[in-house]
């Protein structure tokens, strides 16, 4: 099978995929997030056998530097970060596992390119967008399906980029409880809501120290390495300087759009 192509938040990585079935399943997962871009990363999906897997996601270096192992029940593959290449063996023809290693391959790619994978909903309204930000639970699904008026940029993980400054958010593919792709746009972020359940719609800022400490374990990252982590961390704190941050404490009706509007 030829080579296909996916950008995501204005990466493009061309996919290898030799078995039919997996070239498919590619095909159809991300019909909306194709590319005829020439691709920054090269990714091959293949079937096969592996030995024992973890159950839960592993990443851990490989030898020379930027290379790491990535593994999972389900899988098992390398990431070759100064080639822009990952390999991957899956056990079977499965979008949840390719799915899995493309969010991991884009949480890498993303560092050089200023950008960060957040467990965050993400919408649009009137040009603008914001970022809902929390872990499984919090209400990111939620706010999405109250939000019948917004574009969907994503329900569980978003992509923010930097770029002088300035700050965008991405559409992804990648869904949460939705079970449903986000528009592939993009928009300034004006601001970054942690979201909490309540019995009444408010908004409180946050200052930037503290919404570091919000925002980081809701940064989707998995190398251990000093150098890498110290980029991510320095992404996240241009964030959160560049754009406010509010506690949001919502009930379940669309009313929390009038507090964010009046803030």
């Amino acid at each position: 099978m030829g080579d296909l192509g996916i950008a995501i938040a204005g990466l493009c990585a061309g996919i290898v995929a030799r078995d039919p079935g997996v070239a498919g399943l590619v095909r159809e997962r991300y019909k909306g997030f194709l590319s005829t871009e020439p691709p920054g990363w090269r990714i091959e999906l293949k079937v096969a056998p592996t030995p024992s897997l973890p159950d839960d996601v592993v990443v851990r270096r490989d030898g020379p530097p930027g290379r790491f192992q990535v593994m999972r029940g389900d899988l098992a593959g390398t990431l070759d970060l100064r080639h822009s290449r990952g390999t991957v063996s899956l056990v079977h023809a499965n979008e949840f596992s390719i799915d899995t290693f493309l969010r991991i391959v884009y949480s890498f790619a993303l560092i050089e390119a200023h950008g960060l994978v957040i467990h965050a909903a993400s919408l649009v309204r009137n040009g603008r967008a914001f970022l809902f930000c929390g872990r499984s639970g919090s209400g990111k699904t939620t706010i999405a399906r109250l939000s019948q008026h917004a574009t969907l940029l994503s329900d569980e993980l978003s992509i923010v980029r930097i770029t002088d400054h300035r700050v965008r958010c991405y559409g992804t593919p990648f869904w949460g409880d939705l079970a449903q792709a986000g528009e592939d746009r993009a928009a300034p972020l004006v601001g970054i809501y942690f979201l909490h359940h309540g019995s009444r719609h408010a908004i409180e800022a946050v200052r930037p120290k503290r919404a570091l400490e919000r925002l980081l374990p809701n940064v989707l990252f998995f190398a251990k390495e000093v150098d890498m982590t110290a980029q991510v961390l320095s992404i996240a704190a241009d964030l959160v300087e560049a754009v406010p941050c509010f506690d949001l404490t919502f009930r379940l009706d669309p009313g929390f759009w009038e507090v964010i509007d009046r803030g």
